[in-house]
């Protein structure tokens, strides 16, 4: 016999409240492991500052540092204004904001913005009763 809606509503809202609880217990477990590894690192770095050395080779292993490097906007109008005085538009990403041009979009009947593809997906959510 074949499942109704209401059937596959139902086996789709299970599943995913099981793989909310898997999901769920793995973390637990793995936030726990991640806090212990942490916590080794960190030793193992006051250990490598100590005999300031950048690698540690074992017969278990080797452990070495690396640099991770990042940068963030503190204030965007200095930094605008920064970039149009001196022309330094690499200092930008390539991306345009989705709700930036959903909004012109809305205001210009459809039309986008040039150089701008726009797309939409159509998919299915399900809710609990």
């Amino acid at each position: 016999m074949a499942m109704t809606t209401g059937d596959l509503v139902e086996t789709y809202i299970s599943l995913r409240d099981r793989k909310a609880e898997i999901t769920k217990k793995i973390k637990e477990k793995t936030d726990k492991i991640d806090a212990a590894m942490r916590q080794v690192e960190a030793i193992l770095l006051k250990k490598m500052d100590a005999d300031d050395s950048e690698s540690i080779r074992t017969d278990r292993g080797t452990v070495f540092k690396s640099t991770k490097t990042g940068a963030r906007v503190a204030d965007w109008d200095a930094v605008l204004d920064y970039i149009r005085e001196h022309d330094a538009y690499e200092l930008l990403t390539k991306g345009v904001s989705k709700d930036a041009v959903k909004a012109y979009r809305d205001e210009h009947n459809g039309d986008i913005p040039p150089g701008v593809d726009w797309y939409s997906e159509i998919s299915i959510n399900v809710r609990r009763s």
